[in-house]
């Protein structure tokens, strides 16, 4: 969002942002409401872990997805995601903080990053783990649209 920020108040100065150029301001709607839309997945990404909805978090998912972790091999494909997310939320209940850092929007094609701290209690008792780390969210427009997510890749602080 600060970078978008940035963006929008340089045009402005730099007389880019003409406010008698209605497709300027179509294109500003446009834009501002695709950065919205993205804001809105990364709500809704961090709503379907803390309620442990792995369905809910496929659908945020394009038809071709590749998941990164870290230390682990690519996990490509929603079923091969599905089975991830199902072994996880059979063992632990996460609890989470996040901070979206960055959007960024060119066509089809846009990115969001985020810091995280998560807290994973398993569901047979035990200490919590705690991590905390970062994400890059490529996200894509699909048909009809809406952004989906196209590939994640996760990396920890520690």
């Amino acid at each position: 969002m600060k970078g978008y920020l940035a963006i929008v108040a340089a045009l402005t100065l730099a007389g880019c942002a003409d406010a008698k150029n209605t497709k300027g301001d179509i294109n500003r709607r446009d834009r501002e409401a695709d950065l919205k839309a993205i804001k809105q997945l990364a709500a809704d990404w961090r709503a379907g872990w803390l309620a442990g909805d792995v369905e809910a978090l496929l659908s945020l998912y394009a038809d071709d997805p590749v998941l990164l972790p870290q230390g682990q091999p690519a996990v490509s494909g929603k079923a091969a995601i599905r089975e991830l997310y199902q072994a996880v939320f059979k063992e632990v209940v996460i609890t989470s903080e996040s901070s979206l850092m960055e959007m960024e929007i060119s066509g089809n094609l846009g990115y969001f990053w985020s810091t995280y701290k998560i807290s994973a209690t398993p569901k047979a008792g035990g200490a919590p783990i705690q991590s905390e780390g970062k994400s890059l969210f490529v996200v894509r427009r699909v048909a009809g649209g809406a952004w989906k997510i196209a590939r994640l890749m996760d990396n920890s602080s520690r």
